[in-house]
């Protein structure tokens, strides 16, 4: 407990000197919060910080992040940016770790790492929070280091990537399912295709993007990947994107919310552009543009949110471009988490690792290899939402919802409405055209979080945002 307060205090600390001082070359972004202690354990001299991730506690209409260091997980309470509270501080069971990697499910958070050292699946109850966490599963019988992860809430999985057997050996990817939050069962392995002697055509999945049972699977210097994986005894692969410009080590890809874009960002070498292609008809997919923030400059992670891509940019810190025409994109902002900018060379890995968009108060969060925890304002000119009025006569009640919700339009005048619901991370669940005031759906199947409403007309758009319990 008296380490948890020192470390609090110092980060409260940082919070204050850091904000008020804030010295950063930014565009239509804004910094609200910053947490940091410089004296926890480094790496290389400079990483302290990998990873991140989100999660919102609709009961009480709180925001946290879980944030992971070279030794720990960290979890913060940014309801109020310019006040982050440390919550609690999880020990990995590995130390000196290079890669932690999140997801949230539920009212859980899903932890593992990525270093030579012998690690676990970690499983942490954040219902309790911001008073404490509770350390629900620990076990390498499934896993013993795993580069990354992914949550499919629809279908109850859990995808892990690279993933290293305590028999020995590494697994491309494994397939995990969740129909019991904390007790995680092995589900399936990928089948990689192979050629006539039975070589596999790729060892590894580096990261794993899915939707709808479909994996984009991003397979290091071999390009995209993409399966069928509704039914596990019968995986089908679709079609793959192994040649195309600046073709180098492929990191990791994300779906526009209308499924029909793929974009991917390549890691190796530096200064690679991220990639969008055209996937609508998945078996020829076509290259459409490919964009970057500055020569030379690394992207990282990149998430898809409305008409916009936020991406996590080592050097270049965060940048968000406007891809509302995604032949022609365009830096929308931007916000340079390194304390020095522009660098002096390219060189490496290092600046800002992750990036998360999905919190319902509009903050985007990221997270600087040694600068710390950063909570981010975007403009209004550059979220998903084009046009916010809280007086505009749409009801959506209610809210929170069970099993379903209605949505009302006030002084309808006979004019259709377009309804779209998307879940957190920006997919299209379902799309609507209203001829009349109330439209009601059902939403049993739904999992329990955030969802974001959008109802247009011919001369306005609302947004409203609602929470499933």
């Amino acid at each position: 407990m008296k380490q948890l307060k020192k470390i609090l205090f110092t980060g409260v600390f940082f919070v204050l000197s850091c904000v008020g001082s804030a010295q950063n070359v930014s565009k239509n972004i804004a910094l609200l919060g910053k947490w940091n202690n410089p004296d926890l354990p480094k790496l290389n001299g400079y990483q302290i910080w990998s990873d991140l991730t989100t999660y919102y506690d609709s009961l009480n209409k709180r925001e946290f992040v879980i944030a992971g260091s070279t030794d720990s997980i960290y979890f913060f309470d940014i309801t109020n940016p310019s006040k982050i509270v440390l919550c609690a501080v999880e020990s990995g069971n590995s130390k000196g770790v290079v890669n932690r990697d999140f997801e949230c499910y539920s009212h859980y958070v899903y932890c593992v790492s990525d270093n030579k050292a012998r690690g676990s699946l970690q499983v942490f109850d954040l219902q309790y929070l911001p008073d404490s966490v509770h350390k629900v599963y620990d076990s390498d019988s499934l896993a013993y280091n795993t580069h990354s992860i992914f949550i499919e809430a629809k279908s109850k999985r859990l995808y892990m990537c690279i993933n290293r057997l305590t028999s020995g050996g590494v697994v491309g990817m494994d397939i995990l399912s969740l129909e019991n939050p904390e007790r995680p069962q092995w589900a399936a392995r990928l089948k990689v295709p192979t050629f006539g002697d039975g070589a596999p055509f790729f060892r590894n999945v580096h990261e794993v993007f899915v939707k709808n049972d479909t994996a984009y699977c991003s397979v290091e210097y071999h390009g995209i990947w993409i399966f069928d994986l509704r039914d596990l005894n019968k995986q089908r692969w679709l079609t793959a994107i192994r040649e195309y410009p600046e073709n180098g080590y492929n990191h990791s890809s994300c779906l526009d919310p209308t499924g029909k874009y793929l974009m991917f960002t390549d890691e190796i070498p530096n200064g690679m552009s991220i990639k969008i292609f055209d996937i609508k008809n998945i078996f020829e997919p076509k290259l459409v543009s490919m964009f970057r923030s500055n020569p030379g400059a690394t992207a990282h992670n990149a998430h898809w949110v409305g008409n916009f891509a936020y991406v996590s940019y080592y050097h270049d810190g965060v940048y968000v471009f406007d891809l509302s025409n995604p032949s022609e994109p365009s830096i929308a902002g931007y916000y340079h988490t390194p304390a020095i900018w522009p660098p002096e060379n390219y060189e490496g890995f290092k600046g800002c690792w992750g990036v998360n968009p999905w919190l319902p108060s509009g903050n985007v969060v990221a997270t600087d290899m040694t600068e710390g925890i950063f909570v981010l304002k975007p403009d209004p000119s550059i979220t998903n939402i084009s046009r916010i009025n809280r007086f505009e006569p749409i009801q959506v009640f209610p809210n929170p919802f069970s099993s379903y919700f209605t949505i009302h339009k006030e002084n309808f005048q006979g004019k259709s409405l377009q309804i779209k619901i998307y879940n957190v991370r920006g997919e299209l669940l379902l799309q609507k055209i209203s001829l009349e005031p109330t439209f009601e759906t059902e939403t049993q199947d739904w999992p329990v979080g955030l969802y974001v409403i959008q109802v247009q007309s011919e001369e306005n758009s609302w947004i409203q945002k609602i929470i499933k319990q």
